[in-house]
């Protein structure tokens, strides 16, 4: 008999809480049907793709997995071309071609393949010229965000120091203090650092900033939805983006309430 779990709205609205209103984004994933996947408290909807775009259906190729909080985590495969694709949206970018401005990105990644670049997060269309960031695996197997200037063609990228383990949960977090001259990129898994606590970058080019481009945002890929990059290998859950570096005691907070929605020991 399948589990039936009621939604811990209480433990979403303090996740919600934690991340704050400034450019808040979160998809609990409570869907396990339809085409389309909601954020929290009528956020941005996102629409469950495969191959070339076309709309595929939670319960088709998804094969959402329901969690003690009563929430979801997706089935992400390359071969499907299995991604859920965003528009483009103001509150998605983070930067205006002068200045950045901080931002934090997560998940509860269950990751099949650590071998291979594979995005979790991003606003990133290379064919199009329009890449803005990108958080994902990198093919070292660690954690990655590149912040990308699009008009000067160069990026800031920060790498966690510690690569992910195949099949294994984790809940992983990146900020960034939107300093762009000299950026601080902080990663962390399952609640602890993962980087130097200065949180270095490398930088390629001559960086200015990232700048509010027409690039649509993916979860599970990078690119667009009808040509995706760099797409996910394993299971997902709770992504989210928000306009504010979260703080370690934050971020410890977070971890432990998403332990308890999906039932993490």
């Amino acid at each position: 008999m399948a589990a039936n779990y009621p939604l811990r709205l209480d433990i979403i609205d303090s996740i919600m809480s934690i991340l704050g209103v400034t450019k808040t984004a979160y998809w609990p994933f409570v869907e396990n049907e339809g085409l389309t996947i909601v954020g929290h408290a009528g956020g941005p909807v996102l629409a469950a793709s495969e191959t070339a775009g076309a709309a595929e259906a939670l319960e088709d190729d998804f094969n959402p997995m329901l969690h003690p909080g009563g929430v979801h985590t997706y089935d992400f495969h390359p071969t499907g071309d299995h991604h859920l694709a965003g528009g483009d949206d103001a509150d998605y970018s983070h930067g205006d071609a002068s200045a950045d401005s901080a931002v934090s990105f997560g998940a509860l990644i269950i990751p099949n393949d650590v071998g291979a670049a594979r995005a979790i997060i991003a606003k990133y269309d290379s064919g199009g010229n329009t890449e803005e960031y990108k958080y994902g695996i990198a093919s070292s197997g660690k954690m990655e965000l590149e912040l990308h200037d699009a008009s000067a063609s160069a990026s800031e990228i920060g790498t966690a120091d510690t690569a992910l383990t195949r099949y294994r949960p984790a809940f992983v977090v990146v900020t960034y203090d939107g300093a762009q001259a000299a950026p601080k990129v902080l990663h962390y898994k399952n609640g602890a650092l993962d980087s130097a606590v200065t949180g270095p970058t490398t930088e390629t080019g001559a960086y200015v900033a990232m700048e509010g481009t027409a690039a649509p945002l993916t979860i599970g890929c990078a690119g667009v939805t009808a040509t995706p990059t760099e797409e996910f290998h394993g299971r997902m859950g709770g992504p989210f983006m928000c306009g504010k570096e979260l703080s370690q005691a934050e971020i410890t907070a977070l971890w432990h309430l998403y332990r308890d929605l999906y039932g993490l020991p």
